[in-house]
This record gives C-alpha cells, structure tokens and sequence, in this order.
C-alpha cells in the first residue's frame, strides 16, 4: 500500500472516529435532554400543585384574617364602649377622690382636735391616777393607823385589865390581912394565930404534869400575866417556874399565882431566884413577854 493510501485509510480512520465521537455526544444529549424534561415536567407539576396548596392556604388564611378582623373591629368596638365607661368610671373616681381629699382635710383638722382632746384627758386621766394613788396611800396609812390604834387600844385595855386584877388582888390581900390583924387582936395572939396562919399558908391542889404556858406581856409591878389558868388547873397559892429559853437559857424565879385565875389566863406574882428585891434585879433577870412558864412540881 502506498503512502497515499495509508494516509487515507488515516484520515478514514479519523473521521470515523470523528463520526462515532458526535453520535455518542447526540445519544448523550438526547438522553439528558429528556432526563431533563421530564425533571421540568415533574417539578412544573410539583410547583403547580405547591402552587395550588398555597392559594388554597392563602384563601384559608384570607378568610381567617377577615374573621379576625371582624372580631378585631367587635373588640374595638367593646374597648371603645369600655373605654368610655372607664373614662365615666375615672371622672367619678376623680370627684369621689377630691370629695375624699376634702374629707380628709376635714377629718385631720378634727383629729388634731380629737388629739387635744386626747392629750387633755390623758393628762387628767394621769392626774386622777396620781391623787387615786394619793388616797390609796392615805387610806393604807390610815388603815394601819387605825389598825396600831386597835392594837394599842387593846394593849391598853389588857393592861388596864391586868391593873385592875392587880389592884383587886392587893385590895384582897389587905381586906384579908386587915382581917387577920383583928383577929390576932381579938384572940390576943393565942389559938387563933395558928388558924390564921395555917388559913394563910393553905397549899394548894398538886397541878397536872407537863404543864406550859407563856408571860403575855412585861412584867407590872410584882406581878406577870400568863397565858395558863383554871383549865389548866391552875388555883390561887399554885407555884410555876419562870425561865428564858432563848440565847443560852436562864431561870428567871418562881411565880405563885393569886385570886385573879380565870379559865384561859392568870395573874402571878414573881420571886426572883436571887433572893434580893426586885429593884436590885438587871432588867435581863425580869420576866418579859415571851419567857416560858413551867410546873415546879415542888413547894418552894
């Protein structure tokens, strides 16, 4: 073969691949034109149909928005209606508020009188309390007055009670010795003295064991006053020791009792332990109200 025609059967060769090379590339072109469109009719569809849905909602959201237009216009139309009561409402409420405030003012002035008022009273009232309290002390001062009055008054009257007896018993014993003088004159000291003495020194009934008692006030002249009498069994010529009990204890002397005994108390007259007068005793060996009185048990 000649070069001629190798280079035809070349260039042959070129063209038929030329030729394969553009059926290829129209086959593929056709194929992706029609993938293509039917990709385009799809999605035409697809957007008339989303095309569709939407003026569907549109319409549905058009006749919603027309409904709530209504019901806004309705609601407007109620606000307005309430703001108008309200505005009332507030037009009443200012007047009440300045009738309020008149009031008020009115009132702050009556109660800085009611406060005066208050004030006047509270001090009057403090002022009554003070002179109630005043009396309260008064009257306490006087009841304890009265009351160390009663006391004193009883006191004096026990004592003069205790004088009295005292003053009858020595009356008694003078009658009686006054008697027995005339009879010692009478019998010319004889027989007679015997009887007398013996009537003079009569011992008295023996008295019950454990007998106490207490001196009810200070010793008067000679004589005590003691709580224990004839239910006691105590009788006239009976004889009780006297002593303290207090401190460290002391025997104080004897007391002999006289005809004054009644049932609860008893007029007694002291023998001081020391036999010296009673004028040459320390105050501390006299009896006192308080001293214990006791059963001697003895003749002394």
């Amino acid at each position: 073969m000649s070069w001629i025609g190798k280079i035809l059967t070349f260039l042959v060769l070129i063209g038929v691949c030329v030729w394969a090379y553009f059926t290829v590339t129209l086959y593929v072109t056709r194929t992706n034109w029609k993938v293509r469109a039917d990709a385009y009719e799809k999605a035409f569809k697809e957007s008339e149909e989303a095309r569709q849905k939407e003026f569907r909602d549109f319409q549905v959201s058009r006749e919603a928005l027309v409904r709530q237009v209504a019901v806004e216009k309705s609601q407007k139309e109620d606000l307005a209606l309430g703001y108008d009561k309200i505005r009332a409402a507030s037009t009443k409420t200012d007047e009440d508020y300045k009738k309020l405030l008149a009031d008020f003012t009115d009132y702050d002035v009556k109660g800085d009188i009611l406060d005066a008022a208050k004030k006047a009273a509270l001090e009057e009232s403090a002022a009554t309390r003070l002179r109630n309290n005043k009396l309260e002390d008064d009257t306490v001062k006087l009841v304890l007055a009265k009351e160390a009055a009663d006391r004193a008054r009883l006191t004096a009257e026990n004592d003069a009670k205790l004088a009295r007896a005292i003053a009858d018993e020595n009356a008694k014993k003078v009658e009686t010795l006054i008697a027995q003088v005339i009879e010692l004159r009478q019998t010319g000291g004889g027989g007679g003295q015997a009887t007398v003495v013996r009537s003079i020194e009569k011992v008295p009934a023996p008295l019950p064991e454990n007998i106490r008692g207490t001196v009810l006030r200070d010793m008067q002249g000679d004589f005590v006053h003691i709580s224990i009498g004839i239910d006691a069994g105590l009788e006239p010529g009976s004889r009780l020791d006297v002593y303290r009990e207090t401190g460290n204890g002391q025997y104080l002397g004897t007391l002999v009792v006289t005809k004054s005994v009644y049932p609860k108390q008893a007029v007694a007259e002291f023998k001081p332990a020391r036999g010296v007068a009673l004028s040459q005793l320390r105050p501390d060996e006299l009896p006192r109200k308080g001293d214990t009185v006791g059963y001697v048990g003895r003749p002394r």
